[in-house]
């Protein structure tokens, strides 16, 4: 099994959620030293300042399931992060980053996608 932080589409609640259905829900977690943006209908991060964060959820997935996310998400390119979840644990875990830059007009000052 892998674990996967993610952000925006695919939490709960927002419309690619479907996907990961079958995973295990983790908890809600926080990554440090990346920027969210809102690109109107998704988020994207790109690394940002080591104090800014983003907050998602945390899932265990079967790891032939990257195949499916990864096509969904080609803009993106998949890395291993430490996550920090709300109990304190720190776990490493699949986040897909945004591939090319971004304009800082869709910098968002909040740590989490409204969606």
């Amino acid at each position: 099994m892998e674990r996967l932080f993610v952000y925006g589409t695919l939490r709960r609640g927002q419309p690619l959620h479907y996907l990961l259905e079958g995973a295990r829900f983790l908890g809600e977690g926080t990554v440090r030293g990346f920027t969210l943006y809102d690109l109107g209908e998704y988020p994207a991060v790109r690394p940002g300042a080591e104090e800014s964060r983003v907050r998602g959820e945390v899932y265990e997935i079967d790891p032939g399931l990257f195949e499916v996310l990864d096509e969904v998400e080609d803009e993106y390119e998949r890395r291993t992060v430490p996550v920090e979840l709300s109990d304190g644990r720190v776990l490493e875990a699949w986040m897909y980053i945004y591939r090319k830059p971004l304009p800082e007009n869709r910098r968002l000052k909040r740590e989490e996608w409204a969606g």
